[in-house]
């Protein structure tokens, strides 16, 4: 099969997403499918969230997949998140391309988190709710991260039958990080600094970390600039740009406990399995604690809780049995080294589902889109 795996934001990267689409790209090329890489390229990943520059890297996005599609005869569109799925709705119907859709979110859930006026919130929570109606039911199959996300699509006009949750998984040969036996109260959190990451919640709950151990520290471990949110800073926090991955893992690796204070649920953070195959005990809010088990492999707070958040990390800090039982439990979760290789069965078994039923369809029908996105074909 010739697979076009789509994403629109830069690459190569740090994030969470581009982790994800780096190993789905490895992992189906090692299966002898022939995958093309279409995203914006090595540029710097600027502002998050909707900004002119990056719609006009999402037009670019689809002039790029247009001409991958007709130069390399790509047999499915497989794409990542909304402006991706865009992206291959419209060329998708333009060169009768079947679509798979790679949900990572809820747009009604994150968009409003890029804004701070209520009545923006509100606005972009409408755009969000619309975007999440129209554009995933149009693809010819979805797949969710999570189970929470499942539902969503199901409530928006996904069926049951066209809809998949396949939640990720840490791939093999995932790095095991020799356990800390040294405490030096360092926390730290690895990830972005978009607004849904819920960082004002972390500074604050840390606050009330510093005020019952005056020298624990905190770590945000990043590729991005810290922008408006350094000035935020208290105490005792410090913001690290890492330069790859091997940075990331060895500010990871010099911590105590590890952080996820994220609330939104959609979602599923791929820094748990870092987290995790680092073998670190983890504190993370409710709606970010995806293969979890509070007490058993991390403990798990009420989203919002600022001083459960904090109690649990100071907890953890001054408890090495316990982060050495968390971690070494966390770490076991994610050990199974066939749980990489059932993600892309099911994957591959889609693709196949996918294009066998467009064969059954037709000429015709495989013509044919949903309403919506009945669009010319773009020139090269």
């Amino acid at each position: 099969m010739r697979i076009a795996l789509v994403l629109a934001g830069p690459y190569p990267d740090l994030r969470g997403s581009q982790v994800l689409v780096r190993q789905l790209a490895d992992g189906i090329r090692g299966r002898g499918h022939a995958v093309h890489l279409v995203t914006y390229g090595a540029v710097a990943s600027g502002r998050p969230g909707p900004r002119p520059a990056r719609l006009a890297r999402d037009v670019v996005l689809v002039a790029r997949l247009w001409r991958t599609v007709r130069r390399e005869a790509i047999d499915l569109i497989h794409a990542h998140n909304y402006e991706a799925a865009i992206a291959g709705l419209v060329v998708g119907r333009a060169a009768s391309c079947p679509v798979v859709y790679h949900g990572h979110t809820a747009l009604a859930e994150e968009l409003p988190l890029y804004f701070r006026a209520r009545l923006a919130r509100r606005l972009a929570r409408r755009v969000g709710l619309l975007l999440d109606a129209h554009v995933p039911r149009r693809a010819d199959f979805c797949i969710a991260v999570t189970a929470e996300l499942g539902e969503m699509l199901r409530r928006r006009g996904v069926t049951a039958g066209d809809l998949a949750c396949i939640a990720p998984a840490a791939t093999p040969g995932a790095a095991a990080h020799r356990p800390r036996t040294d405490p030096n109260g360092l926390v730290c959190y690895a990830g972005n600094l978009d607004g849904y990451q819920n960082l004002g919640f972390l500074l604050a709950s840390f606050a009330r970390v510093r005020a019952r151990v005056a020298a624990a520290r905190l770590v945000l471990v990043t590729h991005a600039a810290p922008g408006a949110l350094e000035r935020t800073l208290g105490p005792g926090v410090e913001i690290v740009r890492a330069a790859s991955y091997d940075e990331v893992r060895a500010r990871l690796d010099a911590a105590d406990v590890a952080v996820s204070p994220r609330s939104e649920r959609a979602g599923f953070p791929m820094k748990l399995l870092n987290y995790m195959a680092a073998g670190k005990a983890i504190v993370a809010s409710a709606g970010s604690a995806k293969c979890l088990r509070d007490g058993v492999t991390g403990r798990v707070v009420p989203d919002g809780d600022e001083a459960a958040f904090a109690a649990a990390v100071v907890e953890l800090l001054s408890d090495a049995g316990a982060r050495a039982r968390l971690g070494a439990a966390a770490r076991r979760a994610v050990e199974d080294a066939r749980a990489w290789e059932t993600v892309l069965d099911r994957i591959e078994a889609i693709y196949r589902n996918v294009l066998a039923a467009r064969r059954a369809a037709g000429p015709e029908l495989a013509a044919s889109a949903p309403d919506g996105f009945g669009v010319a074909a773009p020139t090269e």
